[in-house]
């Protein structure tokens, strides 16, 4: 695959993050040892709030249709279907308010914090990487429950073979999905990584 091939099927979000990448990486090569242009860093975390909010409100949005999915559903479920959502559920809003945490530095900032503009970005993208291992390591999980709840209503439950066979394209369609996800998420982990090397060598320098 050419290059300008590989560019063309990067996402507007890949792009943006790379831009942000680079544009540390510049910031960085073209400081003297005694300054850092603090607006450029202050303007990175600018545009950090803003995507760590859109987060925040999108992560908390994803509960809402396993809470209505077990609302609807719980009383056509067996027992062991019942609990397998439950553990989902009690498993997975845990870790929803830890990336919450996670995303908060950068969220919350205040524009007259002007003293520690480098520091704050730096500790987001320092908790960009952890979101980024936990959304890479969620999606061999998802795919684990999408089998387990597949055996479960092929044992436990009264499935037509064609219902077993439409299940069976769901969960396919599920796990390629995860995967595409899981390679996705594992470039933005690498990427926070290099950005994350970036800025401790600027703090080194200031």
């Amino acid at each position: 695959m050419h290059n300008s091939d590989k560019e063309n099927q990067k996402t507007p979000s890949d792009r943006t993050d790379e831009k942000q990448d680079d544009s540390l990486s510049a910031l960085w090569q073209a400081q003297p040892v005694t300054a850092i242009n603090l607006e450029k860093v202050k303007a990175n975390l600018s545009s950090e709030r803003k995507k760590q909010r859109c987060y925040m409100v999108m992560d908390s949005l994803m509960v809402f249709p396993a809470i209505y999915i077990l609302a609807k559903y719980w009383g056509n479920m067996s027992l062991v279907a019942q609990l397998m959502f439950v553990f989902m559920l009690a498993t997975s809003l845990p870790l929803l308010v830890y990336q919450l945490w996670l995303r908060r530095v950068a969220a919350f900032y205040k524009d007259s914090q002007t003293a520690d503009h480098l520091m704050q970005l730096t500790k987001q993208v320092k908790n960009n990487v952890k979101i980024a291992f936990m959304t890479k390591h969620s999606t061999w999980v998802a795919v684990v429950f999408g089998f387990a709840f597949i055996l479960e209503r092929y044992f436990l439950g009264d499935l037509a073979p064609e219902k077993v066979i439409k299940l069976i394209i769901v969960i396919s369609s599920m796990s390629i999905g995860m995967l595409i996800w899981y390679v996705w998420a594992h470039k933005r982990q690498k990427r926070f990584e290099r950005q994350l090397k970036t800025l401790e060598a600027m703090a080194q320098q200031h």
